[in-house]
């Protein structure tokens, strides 16, 4: 956790150093969660969650049509999957789980009217798991908890992958200092470890990991150094 957290630093000091504008991103957001799954005697069932994100935002323009914005931030995942067996008990877990993520983009500036400006971006997403729990209980009449991790889930015995890469698209609506942002951000690297067992042993050939899609609204505020 302190070198995540050196590491936020650095990139903060580096990037309000030399950025031509700098300010606040603070935002809603849904987890969209893909399972890949066998075909064999158990579903994931996956169930999309809402989150949140906060942090700091950077930007550079290359020229007066292209930039790069670069951003650090909190940000919380949420979603829930129900382990439906053919011959078991339905087992539900709630899953929240929080980042470090780290989105570079190359924009393009459309201007509009009236000193507005749209700009569709595009890059990768860089995220750190720093801590996360889940929760799981069995979907039946007595709702009996199976288990609760509050222990750290992200490492090489833990349950998660803890470095993800995403490719990110998005549109941000630009007017002055301010900004709103819609975009979407798929993992590229199976974020649960696929030789993890969960509660009850699944079949040996049953594929055992999930990758994140995260859906974000985001408004804005920045400063320009320039002035």
């Amino acid at each position: 956790m302190k070198k995540i957290c050196f590491l936020s630093l650095c990139i903060a000091l580096v990037c309000g150093a030399s950025a031509q504008r700098l300010g606040g991103i603070v935002g809603a957001q849904l987890t969209t969660p893909f399972p890949v799954v066998g075909g064999y005697n158990v579903d994931f069932n996956a169930r999309s969650g809402a989150g949140f994100h906060a942090g700091a935002l950077f930007e550079w323009d290359i020229t007066g049509r292209f930039g790069v914005d670069v951003a650090a931030q909190y940000s919380l995942r949420s979603y829930s999957f129900n382990l439906h067996y053919t011959s078991e008990p339905t087992t539900i877990f709630h899953r929240q789980l929080y980042y470090l993520d780290i989105p570079v983009h190359a924009y393009l500036r459309i201007p509009l009217s009236q000193g507005i400006v749209l700009a569709p971006f595009a890059g990768a997403s860089f995220s750190l798991g720093l801590h996360g729990k889940d929760m799981a209980w069995l979907d039946n009449e007595t709702q009996k908890p199976v288990g609760k991790e509050t222990s750290e889930l992200f490492g090489k015995d833990k349950r998660l992958t803890r470095a993800e890469i995403a490719g990110d698209v998005g549109v941000a609506l630009k007017y002055k200092n301010y900004q709103w942002r819609a975009s979407y951000a798929l993992g590229l690297n199976n974020l649960t470890k696929q030789d993890f067992d969960w509660y009850i042993a699944l079949n040996s050939k049953q594929s055992k990991y999930l990758f994140d899609g995260v859906f974000k609204l985001s408004f804005a505020y920045l400063f320009d150094l320039r002035k």
